[in-house]
């Protein structure tokens, strides 16, 4: 195919996840047809070390940076979008696997129905794989082809499976959903970071749209996030009222 019509930066907030991820994925990224940028967000400036001794160093696309203070999970996510060289961002995590499909269908939807600079776009196809015993699931393909907005979000609320689909964070937007991202202490979002972001985009006039087709692997270890803070997660979202 010849350039994909819109540009489209992979913004990734990390933290020590080179060794056995960005090791990894930074490379598939990085070659990427649908890709134009790569922007790594880094915490603590381990990763960004590591990737400056390794050989994609100079690469034309990737662009590194380093914040000055850890900024928490939520915050940090939001610097990598305004990072982003290009309106249209990728907030993807470090540790998970995002595979061709994922950026061949989302451009695939652009191509037959356009892009929406007020719509929020993300997997139908959210793998988990346990990493220490190879199991997998998957619990959010009855979503596909969904536009969530605040006419139907509560009913997506009774759904099967919603807390997976709604605190996953990893999305394709537009630059301007910061104008509907607070900035948030990390402990006013622990654990719910990524519901509570779309659910502020849904709450102001964004639509999520489940894209079928699209499909990513989403890596549990013993140093997940999801691991760290499933107790609290699980909590929350049974305890709060996530309502419009």
């Amino acid at each position: 195919m010849g350039s994909p019509p819109i540009e489209l930066t992979v913004a990734v907030p990390t933290m020590r996840r080179w060794k056995g991820f960005l090791e990894k994925s930074l490379p598939q990224l990085l070659s990427n047809e649908y890709v134009t940028y790569v922007v790594i967000s880094d915490e603590t400036g381990e990763d960004v070390e590591a990737i400056r001794a390794s050989r994609w160093a100079h690469h034309a696309k990737l662009r590194l940076s380093v914040n000055e203070t850890r900024l928490g999970m939520y915050a940090n996510k939001r610097r990598c979008v305004e990072l982003s060289p290009t309106d249209w961002v990728a907030v993807l995590d470090s540790d998970n696997i995002f595979p061709d499909v994922f950026f061949e269908a989302l451009f695939d939807l652009w191509k037959d129905e356009g892009s929406s600079t007020k719509t929020v776009y993300a997997a139908s196809e959210i793998v988990r794989i346990f990493l220490k015993t190879g199991e997998s699931e998957e619990r959010t393909r009855h979503f596909s082809g969904m536009r969530i907005t605040k006419g139907n979000w509560n009913q997506v609320l009774k759904m099967k499976a919603w807390n997976f689909l709604l605190n996953d964070g990893n999305w394709v937007g537009h630059k301007s959903v910061l104008d509907a991202w607070p900035p948030l202490s990390e402990a006013q979002v622990r654990a719910t970071d990524s519901i509570r972001i779309v659910k502020n985009l849904v709450q102001e006039g964004w639509t999520y749209s489940i894209v079928p087709g699209m499909r990513y692997i989403h890596t549990v270890h013993d140093d997940s996030e999801w691991i760290k803070t499933e107790a609290d997660s699980s909590y929350l979202l049974a305890t709060t009222d996530w309502r419009i």
